[in-house]
């Protein structure tokens, strides 16, 4: 079995098109999966092919023992979810939530050891009320979670989009602040995923009411956290020593906007390498002790899907291999031939194999 990263990116391309505007091209991206060797030249271990169906443009929610979550709610105007695990080729559909909300909605992918179940959590807003949801691969259905801490806390919108909740320690970790109150509080939100309840992780004091425009979180090391946070000309990355010990934030990060073009924290490769992307949608390998950056080849993306880049561990595995198409679970078969084909959404995701 290989451990590995996940990470996904986008090119451009242009397409012939026909619609009521009578545009002769529009513009889209094409999104590549591979596999890539956690090696210092990170080669291409091969490629994957992309799960399409019915036209969904999909985006990473999680990835978690070699199944990867792909949910398509960037439009607004719908919602698709889906488990596909790359190695055996193999998608199941999630049925749909009954949330009635489509507007700022966050989707991550965890997994529930007391009961070897892989679950999603769906937390959609709009304000003032909140309403949560989580799936369940074993149950194969959606239940609402009835919690009365969910709707004290909001979601930052520049947060909603993008890749950086992490599951760690059993728990989804989500970047909220609390809405009751003279003075909005941020925190980060730890959602139990066996337990189905969420508890509050504070940031460092210096965070904890800044206005924290662009910022996400991140899985640190095995067992821990960090915040990322990007404002007025400087960036820094926060790392919690001792995971939900308040006083063990450090700052392990910080570099002025000048220094380089960094703009995001995609993942923290070891405590003191972390992958990002750079401006031109490049993605590199940066190494906060030496301030290397090492470029990789290949990978790069348009900027008005950057957003949507990604990256995560990952670990081979053969999880949904015993789930068939028997009216129970929604299996979806993937055509070779029209997975490889120009469409306007593929992805492109690395696989890296860490050699010890």
């Amino acid at each position: 079995m290989k451990r590995c990263a996940l990470a996904m990116h986008c090119t451009p391309y242009a397409r012939s098109s026909i619609s009521s505007y009578s545009w002769p091209i529009k513009y889209g991206a094409r999104i590549h999966y591979s596999l890539r060797f956690d090696k210092k030249s990170l080669d291409e271990y091969k490629p994957l092919p992309c799960p399409s169906i019915d036209g969904c443009r999909f985006r990473a929610a999680g990835s978690y023992n070699g199944l990867v979550c792909l949910v398509e709610d960037i439009d607004r105007d719908g919602y698709n979810c889906i488990l596909w695990n790359p190695v055996i080729n193999k998608v199941i559909r999630l049925p749909q939530p009954s949330s009635r909300f489509s507007i700022a909605i966050i989707t991550v992918f965890g997994f529930d050891s007391k009961t070897n179940d892989y679950k999603v959590l769906r937390f959609a807003q709009a304000d003032p009320c909140i309403e949560v949801e989580v799936y369940s691969l074993n149950a194969n259905c959606w239940t609402s979670i009835s919690t009365p801490i969910a709707p004290k806390y909001g979601l930052f919108p520049s947060y909603i989009c993008r890749y950086g909740k992490c599951f760690v320690n059993g728990a989804i970790h989500l970047l909220a602040y609390d809405r009751n109150g003279p003075r909005s509080r941020n925190l980060v939100l730890a959602f139990d995923v066996s337990e189905q309840v969420f508890t509050e992780i504070p940031l460092p004091e210096c965070l904890s009411y800044d206005d924290l425009i662009d910022a996400e979180v991140l899985k640190y090391g095995q067992s821990s956290i960090a915040t990322v946070t990007r404002k007025w000309g400087h960036f820094s990355l926060w790392a919690m020593e001792e995971y939900a010990v308040a006083t063990t934030w450090t700052e392990v990060w910080w570099v002025m906007a000048a220094e380089g073009t960094v703009s995001r924290v995609l993942f923290v490769r070891r405590d003191e390498q972390v992958f990002v992307p750079l401006e031109g949608g490049r993605i590199a390998s940066f190494d906060i002790k030496t301030k290397y950056l090492d470029h990789i080849f290949g990978v790069e993306s348009i900027g008005s899907l950057e957003d949507c880049l990604a990256v995560d561990s990952y670990v081979e595995s053969l999880v949904l291999l015993d789930k068939c198409c028997n009216g129970r679970w929604d299996v979806i078969p993937i055509d070779q031939d029209y997975a490889n084909s120009t469409h306007e959404f593929t992805f492109n995701f690395f696989n890296l194999k860490y050699w010890g």
